[in-house]
Formats: C-alpha cells, sequence, structure tokens
C-alpha cells in the first residue's frame, strides 16, 4: 500500500496515483487529517489538502504578503500608477 514520507517534517501519506484513483474517497477522507502526497512512480506530483488547511495556507501567504508591503520603505508616491500593459498591446 501506500508510504510515509517526511519531506519537512510534516508526516505526510504517500499514494501511488493508481492507488489514489482506486480509493479516491479514502484519499478524501484521509486529507482531513493532514497532507496526502501523490506519486507518480516514485515522483511526487501533487498534494491533496483539505479546505481548511488550503484556507490556513492561503491565510499565512495573504498575511506574509502584507507583512511584506508594510515593510517597504517605498510610499505610494515611489509607484507610477500608469504603468502596465494592455491587453490589446497598445
Amino acid at each position: 500500500m501506500s508510504n510515509s514520507l517526511d519531506p519537512r517534517s510534516d508526516i505526510m501519506r504517500a499514494w501511488q496515483a493508481a492507488e489514489a484513483k482506486q480509493n479516491f474517497s479514502r484519499l478524501v477522507d484521509a486529507a482531513k487529517d493532514g497532507p496526502q502526497m501523490l506519486l507518480r512512480h516514485t515522483e511526487p506530483v501533487g498534494i491533496v489538502l483539505s479546505m481548511k488547511h488550503y484556507e490556513q495556507l492561503r491565510d499565512q501567504a495573504n498575511a506574509a504578503f502584507a507583512n511584506f508591503l508594510l515593510a517597504s520603505p517605498l510610499e505610494e508616491n515611489d509607484f507610477d500608477k500608469d504603468v502596465g500593459m494592455s491587453l490589446s498591446g497598445g
């Protein structure tokens, strides 16, 4: 069956792609307990997350980006608001 991997100090169950396909409901249920790694042969190809875990990661990323902007030494007047690209190429 599957094995456990430790890619970033978080124990994560690894599922072969065929096993994940055959046991999709079990995979989704297991994601409630933590991220589930998808493998094709021995190569990691994806992660299945619960919605709760996804939202936590998204919120952390948003907070980190907001903190990055707040820590910037630039001021609003340092940005040229008219710079941009047109979808029409003009």
